[in-house]
């Protein structure tokens, strides 16, 4: 029997419940400003990252875009997430991003057509930011570090808590500018 995925069958429910608790506390304020919260998860040759943090983090405000500057800035942030930028693995893994879901409650306020006024009732000072992106990897034992440039690309981010499950182990780190790498082996 595959220890890595006994492991992995029995530890990622308890991490996709808390990923989705934390998502429903986010979206309820319950949310730091400066600080996103981090999950990988490699399985065989399939990773996922999955990041929850205050939309001020990453966008530099949480209210709907009131202006084309925001509106852009929103944009160009939530595409930075879509296409990984913001991390970094060894390139021998050869891992690509297969497939992503990242949105901000803002944009999802916008989209559902609510009027000024309910919007900033709701995203004024609690809108949040989830990326979730699934990667295959070629040659995932050469998968050795994770390297997070979140703090860089999205200044508002100071701390990142980092949860892990690779191979059958778990653990957690806290990263920030001056520590933003992961050692996974």
């Amino acid at each position: 029997m595959n220890n890595t995925k006994t492991w992995a069958c029995l530890l990622l429910p308890l991490w996709l419940s808390s990923a989705l608790h934390a998502e429903e506390m986010t979206s309820h304020g319950s949310h730091v400003h400066g600080e996103a919260t981090l999950t990988f998860v490699l399985d065989g040759n399939e990773a996922e990252v999955a990041l929850v943090t205050a939309a001020g983090n990453i966008v530099g405000f949480e209210h709907q875009p009131k202006t084309a500057e925001q509106q852009q800035q929103l944009q160009q942030q939530l595409q930075m997430l879509r296409s990984g930028d913001w991390f970094v693995v060894d390139t021998a893994a050869g891992c690509k991003v297969s497939s992503h879901d990242v949105r901000s409650e803002q944009q999802d306020e916008h989209q559902h057509g609510h009027t000024e006024g309910h919007t900033e009732g709701h995203t004024e000072g609690h809108a949040d930011v989830y990326a979730n992106l699934q990667l295959l990897c070629q040659h995932p034992l050469q998968l050795k570090q994770l390297q997070l440039a979140l703090t860089t690309l999205a200044t508002g981010v100071e701390t990142i808590k980092l949860q892990w499950l690779i191979d059958g182990e778990a653990g957690a780190a806290e990263l920030n500018k001056n520590n933003n790498q992961l050692k996974l082996r």
